[in-house]
């Protein structure tokens, strides 16, 4: 299936590992031109070497965009051809380490802010552009979490934000032709990760948490998110505005 994205400039956080590694390659494959960022640039530059286009086609932005004024700085990176980024592809999100239900009002606020408020940053600078030229995706990764609940209290509240978020920006822009939607990830595999860790440590614990929870019966992969990610960014994706798109094996 053609998704009508070739030669779309598309902006992907968290663009140098995992997630956000597969959905940059699933991309270029479709022939997007990518903006890349993550906070080190040889993990971009391998990103780019790996998708293989000729030079130039692609442009690796290091930048920790938790700093302040990171966004804005951002900006004044882009010229050109990547000046006006068409797709912007919002990867980042986690814990930042903070597992306390009763953490600091200063702690609960950098989590959202990872969660939602870069996010928000991002596409109030750049979305503005795409409602001009009636043409823009912007796919958020959300999480299974905000169905179940389960996880750390500041991140599964962060999460539930952003999808609400997403609903409610989709409402106002949707009528330009600007197409916002999420990907709710369940359990994927990750090296690193607790699970996959488990898979090898402890199998038998795992395939009671597959009895309990997942009816698949195996972890997702990061190119089974990027695949769909991909489609949300395409044409086919025209009528799908507000979509938390689940991907989760059935889990819960």
């Amino acid at each position: 299936m053609d998704l009508g994205i070739n030669d779309r400039v598309a902006l992907v956080t968290g663009a140098s590992k995992n997630i956000g590694r597969a959905i940059a390659k699933a991309l270029a494959r479709e022939g997007a031109r990518l903006i890349l960022i993550s906070r080190s640039l040889e993990n971009l530059k391998d990103v780019v070497t790996e998708i293989g286009d000729a030079p130039g086609r692609h442009l690796c932005v290091d930048l920790d965009l938790q700093q302040p004024e990171s966004v804005q700085r951002l900006k004044e990176r882009l010229s050109g051809d990547f000046a006006a980024p068409e797709i912007i592809v919002h990867n980042l999100g986690g814990s930042l380490g903070v597992t306390d239900a009763f953490a600091s009002p200063e702690d609960w606020a950098r989590v959202w802010h990872f969660n939602v408020g870069i996010a928000h940053e991002l596409n109030r600078v750049f979305i503005p552009g795409m409602v001009s030229r009636k043409w823009g995706r912007i796919v958020h990764l959300s999480t299974l979490s905000t169905q179940t609940y389960d996880g750390y209290a500041p991140y599964v509240s962060a999460k539930c934000a952003l999808d609400g978020y997403v609903k409610g920006m989709s409402r106002l822009l949707s009528r330009d032709n600007v197409i916002m939607n999420a990907v709710a990830p369940g359990l994927i595999g990750l090296e690193g990760r607790y699970f996959k860790r488990l898979e090898k440590e402890n199998p038998v614990q795992l395939e009671q948490y597959y009895d309990n929870h997942l009816p698949i019966r195996r972890m997702g992969e990061a190119d089974e998110m990027a695949m769909i990610a991909a489609f949300l960014c395409s044409e086919h994706a025209a009528f799908m505005p507000g979509a938390i798109v689940r991907a989760d094996g059935g889990g819960h």
